[in-house]
């Protein structure tokens, strides 16, 4: 809670949910083990109907909430995508949806979504609907023999613990959102907590000596990680070992009959409050600090948060009193059947209210489908741009007709992109291209290449037009966040160094050694973080790989022209515009602060002049009077935080061109 509340010394307050995996794990097995030892068997409807008592009610009640608050006060860019994060909530499967959100780099900067912290429960979930199958099974195949049953249980939880610890630890070196949300690589740590309680009688028999160490050392491993680890951290991995370990032992300390210091500290009343209300408090707290300061209208803060986390409080205490206990403990709602039902309704429900808000009650206009490029008028001349720029500072409302849409910028991007795995912009894991990556004039003996990151892929409208008109084959090679200059880079959705960025870098020199194009365009981000490099010598060190990848480049290529960065916002403009349709001036970037790493870009221009390089500065056709609108000539200017829109980047075709040396 006071990590999402924003506390700095609570940063990996995220080692929480790791925490609860492994109570879960020694929960829920204890229960069935029980089940197994007093009647032989188990009640798999049973189970079921006492998971759906025990979660969906509430579960239900904050989905039908969240939802309602979203339709009232989401910005209309997010709505469709939230609606479907509602949708995979009541599926169980909304954390293998966020695998996939947070893996693709153009969602990378969208507003968390409400329903972000359901992906746990999900896991959850689906732990509930394996184990106990698998649990039945062991017995059937023990012939319904309780010890030996218990036996088999045990090597699985520990092949399930190495085996999904080891994917944990590869995946999140290759993908970490993916080991974030994963099952599979969280599996260990519900195993873990199973494991001790398919042990548990040699844990009672533990000396209080060493309950009190374990005690004392598990309790410091889970405050270490909370207060220790960051943002940064390389999570879950082999980082997770640490406050999975520490529950465990916390765990085993509380198992022997006499009584420990630290099992005696977390039975006191204010731990055995939150304890209580733990459930509750998780579900409501996200909702409420999401939602909040958009119903509110105001920004965000560590005070408005702390005043909404007390309020979580009291919301929490009724959903518990009014919500979760009823429903779990009143007689007509403890049969199997009614159980079941009871889950099987809360689903409807949830389904319902999504249904009723995204068609009866839809707040999305009709798709206007993409924008028609070849409609778009070109800015001719610096006196042109800068009346529209100047013009845009001046806006207030949001045009009725804006290009793109505020429901269709979410799809506006460059065609490079289109075509999922084969596409022509690759993304992190890939290295080599479709070989049809060609456009413009494709049997011209004119060769011009553009090569970078997403920030030079949006420049992809204005140089195929202008391929069209000169007749030049272009061929691109783009790849997320994949710098063009020469240097070891860090890639955050790969949890550490980009290793296949810098093998697909050579693999374009050495085809710009072989084909030797007429001209290579780079244009790159430039937020980009060096991998090994000490702060105070990242600008030489991005300097040195400017310098390298110039002198690789132009070995082979007649001309080398570097397209220098673009501004930035803090957050993502189409959303900013959406919440303030009546006051877009709210949205205007400033320009000292939209250009990042300023003494950094200078320098490297400055180099690229010297080295002969073509510099293209677009700076002027972003901003004027030291401020950047995101509204120009009727076009959204961005399509998220720090991409700009393929209609705008149309529109300065002719601009790019004047400024592109002749071949």
């Amino acid at each position: 809670l006071l990590s999402h509340a924003g506390f700095s010394f609570a940063e990996g307050g995220y080692v929480g949910v790791d925490v609860f995996f492994v109570l879960s794990g020694f929960l829920i097995t204890s229960l069935l083990a029980k089940e197994i030892f007093d009647t032989g068997t188990i009640s798999i409807a049973g189970f079921y109907a006492r998971r759906a008592r025990r979660i969906l009610p509430a579960a239900t009640a904050v989905t039908v909430a969240t939802v309602v608050g979203a339709w009232l006060w989401f910005p209309i860019t997010r709505f469709e995508a939230v609606m479907q994060d509602a949708f995979t909530v009541i599926v169980y499967v909304v954390n293998y949806r966020f695998v996939a959100e947070s893996t693709e780099y153009l969602n990378a900067d969208q507003m968390p979504s409400p329903f972000q912290q359901y992906w746990s429960l999900a896991v959850e979930e689906q732990f509930y609907v394996v184990w106990p199958l698998l649990l039945l099974g062991l017995l059937l195949w023990m012939k319904r023999m309780p010890r030996r049953t218990l036996h088999a249980a045990i090597t699985v939880c520990v092949a399930v613990f190495v085996l999904s610890l080891i994917a944990s630890v590869l995946v999140t070196e290759s993908s970490q959102p993916t080991a974030y949300y994963a099952a599979h690589t969280r599996a260990w740590e519900l195993a873990g907590g199973a494991l001790l309680a398919l042990t548990l009688p040699t844990w009672r028999k533990l000396p209080r000596a060493a309950a009190v160490i374990f005690g004392f050392v598990g309790l410091a491993a889970i405050v270490a990680s909370g207060v220790h680890y960051t943002s940064a951290t390389a999570f879950p991995g082999y980082t997770a070992l640490l406050p999975v370990f520490g529950t465990m032992l916390v765990i085993v300390a509380g198992t022997p009959r006499s009584k420990n210091p630290v099992s005696s500290f977390l039975s006191t009343g204010p731990f055995q409050f939150v304890g209580k209300l733990s459930y509750s408090l998780y579900l409501w707290h996200w909702p409420i600090l999401i939602l909040a300061p958009l119903a509110l209208g105001v920004e965000s803060s560590l005070l408005l948060n702390l005043i909404l986390l007390a309020g979580t409080f009291a919301v929490a205490q009724l959903s518990y009193e009014y919500i979760e206990t009823p429903i779990r403990t009143k007689k007509p709602f403890k049969s199997n059947m009614a159980g079941l039902a009871t889950g099987v309704l809360c689903s409807l429900l949830g389904i319902a209210m999504i249904l009723t808000l995204t068609l009866a009650f839809s707040k999305v206009p009709e798709d206007d489908g993409p924008v028609d490029l070849d409609a778009v008028e070109e800015t001719r001349g610096l006196s042109e741009i800068e009346t529209k720029l100047d013009a845009g500072l001046d806006i207030t409302e949001a045009p009725a007709v804006l290009t793109p849409s505020l429901t269709n910028v979410v799809n506006d991007r460059p065609k490079i992109y289109d075509g999922g795995d084969d596409s022509c912009h690759i993304e992190f894991e890939q290295t080599q291209w479709p070989e049809h990556c060609a456009f413009g004039d494709t049997d011209s003996d004119e060769i011009v290449m553009l090569i970078g990151d997403s920030h030079a892929a949006q420049w992809f409208p204005a140089l195929e037009a202008i391929a069209q008109e000169r007749g030049w084959k272009l061929l691109t090679r783009t790849k997320s966040s994949c710098t063009p200059v020469s240097v070891l880079v860090d890639n955050a959705q790969l949890g550490g160094e980009d290793r296949q960025c810098e093998q697909a870098r050579q693999r374009v020199f050495d085809e710009i050694d072989r084909i030797r194009p007429a001209m290579v365009v780079l244009g790159g981000s430039e937020t980009t973080m060096l991998t090994g490099v000490d702060e105070e010598d990242m600008t030489s060190a991005w300097l040195a790989g400017w310098s390298d990848t110039i002198e690789r480049v132009g070995a082979a290529s007649e001309h080398v022209v570097a397209i220098a960065d673009t501004p930035w916002a803090d957050d993502p403009v189409p959303d900013c515009v959406a919440l303030h349709e009546d006051a877009v001036q709210e949205c205007t970037i400033d320009q000292s602060e939209g250009i990042r790493l300023p003494e950094r870009r200078a320098e490297a221009i400055e180099l690229q002049h010297e080295l002969g390089v073509t510099v293209v500065d677009p700076i002027g056709w972003f901003c004027i009077e030291a401020a950047c609108p995101v509204i120009v000539d009727g076009m959204l200017v961005y399509r998220d935080s720090h991409h700009i829109s393929t209609p705008y980047i149309r529109s300065l075709a002719a601009l790019l061109e004047a400024e592109l040396p002749r071949i």
